[in-house]
Order: structure tokens, then sequence, then C-alpha cells
């Protein structure tokens, strides 16, 4: 599985950030957004591992998407804004629009643990 989507791409003159990810199996759905900001589509997706900055979904590769949409994962209620960053068959890295907290990362191993996975 690539690791790809957990290097940052930073802005010009500043070096990349790098993030710890954690190995988590949940499902989730792929919100795009479409005129006036109302959802336009949801799609299935398996979330296989996250960080901070990005993570790494399984996909349907027939799929095409737009460079920026919305990740939900089962459990939470926050939309995640992304931008895809890497494509490769089915799997699908993703990078965030803004880092998450270490609070939400926490709840979600959290509650990946507690389920016994």
């Amino acid at each position: 599985m690539s690791m790809i989507m957990h290097r940052a791409q930073a802005s010009s003159g500043q070096p990349a950030g790098k993030y710890p990810h954690y190995f988590i199996e949940r499902p989730c759905r792929i919100l795009v957004i479409g005129q006036q900001l109302k959802a336009k589509t949801k799609y299935h997706c398996l979330l296989r591992h996250i960080s901070v900055g990005g993570a790494m979904l399984d996909f349907n590769a027939a799929i095409m998407l737009p460079k920026h949409f919305f990740l939900e994962i089962d459990g939470f209620k926050e939309e995640i804004g992304c931008a895809e960053v890497y494509r490769s068959g089915t799997e699908l890295g993703v990078r965030f629009n803004m880092l998450l907290a270490q609070d939400f990362l926490r709840r979600l191993i959290r509650m990946q643990f507690s389920s016994g996975a």
C-alpha cells in the first residue's frame, strides 16, 4: 500500500511535512458537492489508513472524481475536505484541506480498537 499521501506538499521554500499514519479499516463515504453547495453524489469506499494530513482509501477505479470533495467516516458526523493526490487502481490517496485534530484521530483509533478490528 502506498504512503504517498502522508507526505504533504509544501509551498515553495517550505519543507514538506511527514505525519505518522495509522492502519484503520473503516467504511466511509465520498461526498461530491454540486452547485449551490448541495451534496450531489455519495460514493461508498473503505478507509485503509489515515494520518492528520491525509488518508488512503479503497475506491472503485471506474468512478471519476473531481479534484476536491468531502470524506465522511462512519461513526462521525464531520465532513472532511479533501483533495486527490494519488490514484492507482483502487487506491485513492487524499490530502486533507486542514490537518485533523489529534482528538479526532484518537477517537477514531479508540473506536477501531473497541470494535475488535
